[in-house]
């Protein structure tokens, strides 16, 4: 039995507001397959499907995922907003 078994690591939620023309450019995939996302520490993702001029530019994404998933995930999707980043590191240090 691992350590990481008995103490795992915890889950955080977290929303990337991601712009939508370079969220369709790529057709909404990213380069990781389902159990790629899951071994990166990500539980679940909710995008959701009525986008539209309602939402603007930006497409909201919901991320589960531990510290390390959520990190991941920016990557994933590109994230360079520096605000989003500090919000993000924010939500992470919060429960740790």
């Amino acid at each position: 039995m691992s350590f990481s078994d008995v103490y795992p690591e915890p889950l955080h939620e977290f929303t990337f507001f991601v712009d939508a023309e370079t969220y369709m450019s790529y057709g909404g995939e990213l380069d990781a397959t389902e159990q790629d996302l899951h071994d990166l520490g990500i539980e679940s993702v909710d995008i959701p499907r009525g986008y539209a001029s309602d939402l603007g530019e930006r497409i909201p994404i919901r991320v589960r995922a531990t510290a390390r998933g959520l990190k991941a995930y920016a990557r994933l999707i590109h994230l360079h907003d520096p605000l989003q980043i500090e919000e993000m590191q924010r939500v992470i240090s919060s429960s740790e």
